[in-house]
């Protein structure tokens, strides 16, 4: 081998070796504290999570017992949750939980039939349609603010 080619080799491998003995660990993040060490290393994204139907207060306050499951359908469109074991049950679920955080929200309206006829709404505390937009903004955005 001529001179130069064995400098550039021992180079090369020098810059490799003493590349593999820097860390991670006192770089800022702007992800919170991970507890594995894989996701404290790598910092994956995590995009954020949305599933299910997004119903309001007011699209909620549209539908009442004795409507037909097609009048119901149209309104609220088909549910997340349909049971073969339960055919008279009908389950609309919402789920939003931001990429980088443990917190989520969840929101649930179950509808219950009797026969084709609504018979019970049982559903949690739903925001109106103007919350929903303001909810819907302030995370729009926190995530432009985490941008910058």
């Amino acid at each position: 081998m001529t001179k130069t080619l064995k400098l550039i080799i021992l180079v090369v491998s020098t810059t490799l070796v003493l590349g593999a003995c820097s860390s991670t660990a006192n770089k800022p993040t702007l992800v919170k504290e991970k507890d594995d060490l894989v996701t404290r290393v790598f910092n994956p994204y995590r995009p954020d999570l949305v599933q299910g139907n997004v119903i309001s207060k007011d699209l909620l306050e549209s539908i009442r017992p004795g409507m037909s499951k097609d009048q119901v359908k149209a309104i609220l469109g088909t549910p997340l949750l349909n049971d073969i074991f339960h055919v008279n049950r009908w389950d609309y679920v919402f789920v939003y939980r931001k990429g980088d955080s443990k917190d989520m929200q969840q929101r649930r309206v179950t509808l219950t039939f009797e026969g084709t006829k609504l018979a019970k709404i049982d559903a949690d505390n739903l925001p109106n349609e103007k919350d929903l937009i303001l909810e819907i903004d302030a995370i729009r955005n926190d995530l432009r603010k985490a941008d910058r």
